[in-house]
């Protein structure tokens, strides 16, 4: 056997590979992708790491953080990164093999909000600025959470934030929810290993877990949400759980179930006290779920039709802004490099020294510059240049680096025999003809009902 027993034959065909060349000692890697309408383009994808733990200073300018040398590259990501469990907790990285953006992503993950002094805070303001292109600031409190007490009169009831230091920028502690992933998994795993000696009646489990309800498409591993509900699973848990206890054992399991505190949300909007609403914004700085609102819409319809007339590629009405994973207002135009990056409450301040630039304000430095395009050589000979787009920008807190990816989508129209990597000065392509344009236009740029801009 030649290949693997679970192989399927593709009803699609790939392009001629071409050669594929990498100058520069970053990481890279070429791939094909086939988009709706069966048409087949060359990707080229990079990735370069920079340490926000020393950075090259000048006389003027801003800082700008130093390059990794190679043995501490940051390598690709060939799958989604969680913070625990996959599709239950907070995306952390998402996989590099997307084959179009059509705008740039920029992430702040394992990002904390620092008080601004060191000291205990009950809440205060944190944010960050690139560029001209976003100013974002939330503002975050410290622990707090639903539970039934006197002042509520033995109702469910949010108590007031408790004083502290730091508060994780993650969509466990934005409001969302209700969270019920956990709970469901144990209920499931329990009715089927229900057995004689441990009955469980299976179907008031089932319409139990029916009737939970669905989790905010915005932020379904969020908090805030329905926390009865949360009290309500835990309820029926801990009685299953209970069945081989002693009367006492069980009564009081039951009773802790009953009277245990759920998490409120910690990430407010600016100047909007979270008050108990049903409804209030998702507020995040790290990437959103594939299957989350409003991703899984521009994902496309599959749907039985697609299945018979579509399969394997994307379905028809599949939107390339699928594939941006930024929250909408991180999303922008792709930049040039040179842009100044700011960040306010979110180094420690016993830390922000080695940031700090001379004003004694939030710690700020420039995103790098750097001339990497894609040398293109045609089968007629002729070569040409395609940018390095820089289409996903990651500040990881915890690692400290900057992660810059940059991406190239040219179509297999164009007959590609050979693709370099390389740092050639900006200005060095040559002029293309329209025609020639055409071809090496991504998918979204040929195609509105593909991708659509914002």
């Amino acid at each position: 056997m030649n290949r693997p027993s679970h192989t399927l034959p593709s009803p699609l065909q790939s392009a001629p590979l071409p050669e594929v060349i990498n100058h520069t000692p970053w990481p890279s890697q070429y791939f094909q992708h086939i988009d709706q309408h069966g048409e087949v383009f060359h990707v080229m994808v990079s990735r370069t790491t920079y340490s926000l733990r020393e950075f090259n200073r000048t006389a003027v300018g801003l800082p700008t953080p130093t390059l990794l040398p190679p043995d501490h590259y940051f390598f690709f990501f060939d799958s989604d990164q969680f913070v625990g469990a996959v599709n239950a907790s907070s995306l952390v990285q998402e996989s590099d093999y997307a084959p179009f953006k059509p705008k740039c992503d920029v992430l702040l993950v394992n990002a904390i909000a620092h008080t601004p002094d060191g000291k205990e805070h009950r809440r205060w303001p944190v944010g960050f600025r690139f560029g001209d292109e976003i100013q974002k600031t939330l503002q975050v409190t410290g622990p707090r959470h639903f539970e039934r007490g006197i002042t509520s009169l033995g109702m469910l009831g949010m108590n007031e934030p408790q004083a502290a230091t730091q508060v994780p920028l993650c969509y466990e502690l934005a409001f969302g929810g209700p969270n019920l992933i956990a709970q469901k998994q144990a209920l499931t795993l329990l009715t089927e290993e229900a057995s004689t000696s441990q009955p469980v009646n299976i179907a008031a489990v089932h319409k139990f877990m029916e009737q939970l309800p669905s989790p905010l498409p915005e932020n379904p591993i969020g908090c805030g949400r329905e926390p009865q509900s949360l009290i309500d699973a835990g309820l029926v848990l801990a009685r299953l759980e209970s069945a081989a206890l002693s009367h006492q054992q069980a009564r009081e399991r039951e009773e802790a179930a009953r009277s245990s505190r759920r998490p409120a949300p910690q990430i407010e909007a600016l100047n909007r006290p979270y008050r108990g609403e049903s409804d209030y914004p998702v507020i995040g700085v790290g990437p959103i779920g594939r299957w989350w609102r409003p991703r899984l819409q521009l994902a496309g319809t599959y749907d039985a039709q697609w299945k018979q007339t579509q399969w394997p590629k994307s379905p028809l009405d599949h939107d390339y802004r699928y594939w941006n994973c930024a929250p909408e207002d991180q999303q922008i135009d792709y930049p040039q490099g040179g842009e100044e990056i700011a960040l306010a409450n979110l180094v420690l301040a016993s830390a922000a020294a080695t940031w700090q630039t001379r004003d004694g304000g939030p710690v700020r430095f420039a995103l790098p510059t750097q001339d990497l395009q894609l040398l293109v050589r045609l089968q007629v000979g002729v070569m040409m240049f395609a940018p390095m787009h820089i289409d996903t920008i990651v500040i990881d807190f915890k690692a400290a680096t900057l992660s810059i990816v940059r991406r190239a989508t040219l179509s297999a129209r164009t007959e590609v025999r050979q693709l370099e990597l390389g740092t050639w000065p900006a200005g060095t392509g040559m002029q293309l003809d329209e025609e020639m344009k055409s071809k090496a236009r991504p998918p979204s740029a040929n195609r509105k009902a593909g991708a659509h801009g914002r």
